[in-house]
């Protein structure tokens, strides 16, 4: 079972990247096309997340990675198509992959940072949008290039991956890595994934009070139907703030290796299989909540089934009720 593994994990990744390019093409789609005009420059956001995630799950089903802790050297084994190209074009696109990943974090934030800001100022233009995007995006492209110094030799990694593991069989596998992740390049990429989660999620659980109390306050003067995009939105959003859960488990899988206290190779192929389902997930609140989307999606689906759609609401999830579901 465990020599079929490796298949079975390439296998499961690329059908699962290859569904999480197409549902973030859709949005993007869906967020150039059928973007109502009230929430024209929110698509700017909607387009930098899907965008994100489509990069995110591009580089998996390029990499496939499986992260091996080895004390303070980490190797990676490549087993996506870059490994056709070598451990120098492996590394490279998983230093990539781990900054849209990161990228997608502060996106996050900006989304409900916009979603708050809204109610008590106009809204910003696009142009003002996407230099906000730019400006979050700075930490992540840091990270990426400072990363790909943290490189060594793969014959060197290879070398101390046999030595740490006699019993794994890395022959003819595209290995890279660090060989000593106590160095600016290699360290500044493990603290920016990991250390900004927990204050980033504090400021989204307070930013998230805050919207719901002033959509929930009689005094603001806000239309029905605004309001209803509101918590649609908001409801998306909170959905996606869920997602990078995730992280957790993958995080888990390579703490219990990094520390030595359990080394197996499930949990180090499972370390970015648990990665890839927050880009592959994440759409999918922008499907499900926000009403033009979702009503664009099933009126094609049912045209391609030729099957006639019944009237529905054009707002179909009330404030009062989401309040009820997310407060």
């Amino acid at each position: 079972m465990l020599e079929a593994f490796p298949i079975i994990f390439s296998i499961t990744h690329g059908i699962i990247a290859a569904l999480g390019m197409s549902f973030n093409l859709l949005l993007i789609y869906l967020a150039i096309y059928q973007t109502p005009r009230v929430m024209r420059s929110y698509s700017t956001l909607i387009i930098n997340f899907a965008l994100t995630d489509f990069c995110a799950c591009l580089f998996d089903l390029f990499v496939q990675q499986r992260i091996i802790p080895a004390g303070l050297t980490l190797g990676y084994v490549s087993n996506g198509f870059c490994k056709h190209f070598g451990p120098i074009t492996c590394y490279v696109g998983y230093s990539l992959m781990l900054h849209f990943l990161s990228h997608s974090l502060w996106s996050l934030l900006l989304s409900f940072s916009y979603r708050c800001y809204i109610l008590y100022k106009p809204s910003p233009t696009r142009q003002e949008l996407s230099l906000l995007v730019v400006l979050i995006y700075m930490p992540s492209l840091l990270q990426w290039v400072s990363f790909l110094w943290a490189q060594d030799e793969p014959a060197e990694i290879l070398d101390i991956l046999h030595q740490k593991f006699p019993t794994y069989d890395l022959h003819g596998q595209v290995v890279s890595g660090t060989k000593n992740i106590v160095c600016f390049s290699a360290l500044f990429t493990i603290l920016h994934m990991t250390v900004p989660i927990t204050p980033v999620y504090i400021c989204i659980l307070i930013l998230r009070k805050k919207i719901i109390a002033r959509l929930n306050f009689k005094g603001v003067n806000i239309t029905k139907d605004t309001r209803n995009l509101h918590s649609q939105l908001l409801m998306a959003l909170t959905y996606q703030a869920a997602i990078p859960g995730f992280y957790l488990f993958g995080v888990a899988s390579y703490a219990l290796g990094q520390f030595g206290i359990y080394n197996h190779p499930v949990l180090e192929y499972f370390t970015f299989s648990s990665f890839l389902l927050i880009p592959f997930l994440s759409p999918l609140a922008s499907f499900i909540f926000v009403s033009h989307y979702r009503r664009f999606i099933l009126r094609n689906m049912l045209k391609l089934v030729k099957v006639e759609p019944k009237e529905t609401s054009s707002t179909p999830y009330n404030y009062n009720s989401i309040v009820h579901v997310i407060g």
